[in-house]
């Protein structure tokens, strides 16, 4: 599987993918009901392990994984994975449906967007967009790996200017709105890319996300490999290195979420995530 080791792809991408890989497992042969649903769950755990600021690669996983639970036979189990996946995958995409409608109702002929990291959900609402109005559309970078080089070349080749930045340069772009998505929202915090936490401070900020991302768990921020901010640490004297690809931006610095239920402000995401 491709899903552990993609830094680069957004939750709604990956949770597709992961609930695919499910279907594919399903259609496997196994010796016993016990053998396929230990098989499930462990390639369950390992994915939510290895993406582990995802909430709605957890969330999804192990909604099929209590279904297949439910199985009195291996072939039902088996059938009720195919079944399962299929309905979470047609959920995902009615979501994103409304989602992009949502999003696109927000945004001004003339004002200037800017969206930071590569969130397919707003990558689709910024298309629908710009096929209706036109309007300036401003791309971070996105380091450390710098995901924003993909979303600006796939906008571009669809014919859509933007102007493409680093980083901390989104203060001279004074942007209308920024659109972002997450990987997940708690009680407490959007967890989306590092650098969204200054955007929302700045700027009006709005999440665009499903609620399959909420969780009212908490969610660890990983420190990831140093060498994808510096090379060859060990050669800088006194220099430690610190690479984080997410941040936690309280809720109440997000002007909006835009969900498939509507736009909700952030004092009814906070009663829907009551701990």
């Amino acid at each position: 599987m491709d899903i552990e080791d993609d830094n680069l792809s957004g939750a709604a991408v990956l949770t597709e993918k992961a609930l695919t890989y499910l279907d594919t497992l399903a259609k496997k042969e196994y010796p016993s009901q016990e053998e396929f649903l230990s098989t499930m769950k462990k390639e369950c755990l390992h994915l939510v392990q290895s993406q582990k600021s995802m909430a709605s690669l957890k969330n999804e996983l192990l909604r099929v994984l209590r279904n297949a639970e439910k199985g009195e036979t291996l072939e039902e189990a088996k059938n009720l994975v195919t079944q399962s996946v299929k309905e979470r995958l047609q959920f995902l995409k009615k979501a994103e449906i409304k989602i992009i409608q949502y999003g696109t109702s927000l945004i001004r002929e003339g004002s200037t967007v800017l969206t930071h990291s590569r969130s397919s959900t707003v990558e689709k609402i910024l298309i629908n967009a710009y096929l209706k109005i036109p309007f300036h559309i401003v791309v971070t970078e996105s380091r450390p790996n710098c995901e924003g080089r993909l979303l600006a070349e796939t906008l571009s080749t669809k014919g859509i200017p933007l102007t493409f930045i680093v980083d901390t340069a989104a203060t001279l772009f004074n942007p209308d709105l920024v659109l972002v998505g997450a990987d997940a929202v708690t009680p407490h915090y959007v967890i989306n890319k590092i650098g969204t936490k200054f955007l929302a401070a700045s700027f009006p900020t709005y999440v665009a996300c499903s609620t399959n991302k909420f969780t009212k768990k908490r969610v660890a921020i990983e420190e990831k490999n140093p060498e994808e901010v510096l090379k060859n640490e060990e050669k800088y004297k006194n220099v430690q290195v610190k690479n984080y690809y997410f941040d936690g931006t309280p809720l109440n610095c997000i002007k909006g979420f835009i969900t498939e239920y509507g736009i909700l402000p952030p004092e009814k995401v906070k009663s829907l995530l009551k701990p």
